[in-house]
């Protein structure tokens, strides 16, 4: 009797996943299979027949210079957006957590932007950097030089995202015992060091969460500078999700541009789960 209402149990839990199984597979799991397989063929994307080519794409993708180009701005990007947004977003939960008259509207207001679409996003500050720079402060928009695109690309992400790591970082904070820090304060330490020694040990988790969520969003950006300079000027914004899209889908090299999808899938699992594995045993040692 009691194999038989485990049967029927196992076969209820079953029933309810089969949908989402099967959908799993068929826009998710077999696409990937014949994208794998296309990524080693000379396909142009619209032919009904095309060669396999080994290694070619794979090759060919190594020495092409627009990569190292596309791989260096997607990096910087990356870099400046995950530092930007978790130093910004830990310092204005910290300072708006010590007992400031309006923290709450503060709070709301520094939330607000995550409500707008990337998309949104990037035309409202285009916007802003093409009539308000020039007209109310008298400095030129930065996505037209391309020394400070990639930048100007990146604070769109800052005044977006900032919002949305202030919350996680501020139910990390509220995690806090006042016990910790009250004693750090009757021990002698100032504001500095309670933060420092009991309060950011004690934030590990949300670190971990934060600097893995925006390390992925940066190595895969495609609406911002898609949206705001569709790559340019030149190629000094072209991150690698775009020299993708440009590959299969402008220059008719889908073989290719799949291969360079491929690769990039294959860096950002490889350097998201490294980084979560440093942070998690940072959060074991602290």
């Amino acid at each position: 009797m009691r194999g038989k209402r485990k049967w029927v149990s196992g076969m209820t839990d079953f029933v309810f996943l089969l949908p989402a199984f099967v959908l799993f597979t068929a826009v998710i799991a077999i696409p990937f299979i014949q994208a794998v397989g296309i990524a080693f063929t000379n396909w142009d994307g619209l032919s009904k027949t095309y060669q396999f080519n080994g290694l070619t794409n794979l090759t060919a993708l190594f020495k092409d210079a627009q990569t190292a180009n596309a791989v260096k701005n997607t990096l910087l990007y990356t870099i400046a957006t995950c530092v930007g947004v978790n130093v910004l977003a830990l310092a204005i939960t910290v300072g708006l957590n010590a007992n400031i008259i309006g923290a709450r509207f503060l709070k709301s207001a520094m939330f607000a932007p995550i409500i707008a679409s990337l998309v949104i996003t990037a035309f409202i500050w285009g916007r802003i950097y093409g009539d308000v720079f020039p007209i109310n402060f008298g400095m030129p928009t930065p996505l037209t030089n391309t020394k400070t695109v990639v930048l100007g690309i990146a604070a769109m992400c800052l005044w977006r995202d900032t919002g949305l790591a202030m919350v996680i970082y501020n139910a990390g904070l509220q995690s806090v015992p006042e016990e910790l820090k009250e004693a750090a304060r009757v021990d002698g330490a100032n504001a500095w060091q309670t933060f420092w020694r009991v309060t950011f040990p004690m934030l590990a988790p949300a670190v971990t969460t934060c600097v893995t969520l925006w390390l992925g969003y940066g190595l895969k950006v495609f609406d911002y500078p898609k949206v705001a300079t569709n790559g340019g000027p030149g190629k000094a914004s072209e991150t690698f999700c775009i020299f993708v899209y440009n590959h299969f889908f402008t220059n008719n090299r889908a073989g290719y541009g799949q291969m360079a999808a491929l690769v990039m899938l294959i860096a950002v699992v490889i350097m998201t789960s490294a980084v979560t594995k440093i942070l998690r045993k940072r959060e074991v040692q602290m």
